[in-house]
């Protein structure tokens, strides 16, 4: 879980509510949450909260259990953009819930330039050697979007072939 996920303002109302005790941990990433589930920590964790860029890794790994949907009532009302995503779908069951998304944040020195409109703008020849990015999978799918990897089926974004990585690593990171 990511810090701040756990606040304690919801997390003591849902211990006396449901009469149990919450015990976070805390992934500094992806990554990190892979490979404590890897090395065995799977059974310790009732829930997690894994970001898109690994959600379905840990699905299709058997790294966690299918949900029984009859017993989240609330699932039906959520936004069908949400609940139809692949990233959480694997042989036909459902991994998790997605509640969320955003974008990831870009930063920059508006005293350098103040017409950075789109973050396609950090990738062009102008600005190499000048942004630094996470290095992370998360900006892998960031770059493989920016590129348009997505379109016109987002999922593509997990299953780019050897030359669209290629070219997102360029964008990246050369």
């Amino acid at each position: 879980m990511w810090e701040g996920y756990a606040d304690p303002s919801f997390v003591k109302a849902f211990e006396e509510e449901h009469h149990c005790k919450v015990s976070a941990s805390y992934m500094g990433s992806s990554d990190e949450l892979v490979a404590k589930l890897r090395g065995g920590s799977a059974g310790n964790y009732d829930i997690i909260s894994p970001s898109s860029d690994v959600a379905t890794s840990i699905a299709s790994a058997g790294l966690a259990a299918p949900l029984d949907l009859s017993k989240i009532p609330g699932y039906t009302q959520l936004s069908a953009q949400l609940t139809s995503l692949p990233l959480v779908r694997v042989n036909g069951q459902v991994y998790g819930v997605p509640f969320m998304w955003g974008p990831d944040p870009l930063i920059y020195d508006t005293t350098v330039s103040r017409s950075l409109r789109i973050v396609g703008t950090c990738f062009g020849s102008k600005y190499r050697g000048k942004i630094s990015v996470w290095d992370d999978l998360s900006t892998v799918y960031m770059a493989a979007q920016v590129l348009g990897y997505d379109r016109p089926d987002s999922s593509r974004l997990y299953n780019l072939s050897d030359e669209q990585l290629e070219a997102v690593k360029k964008s990246c990171w050369s």
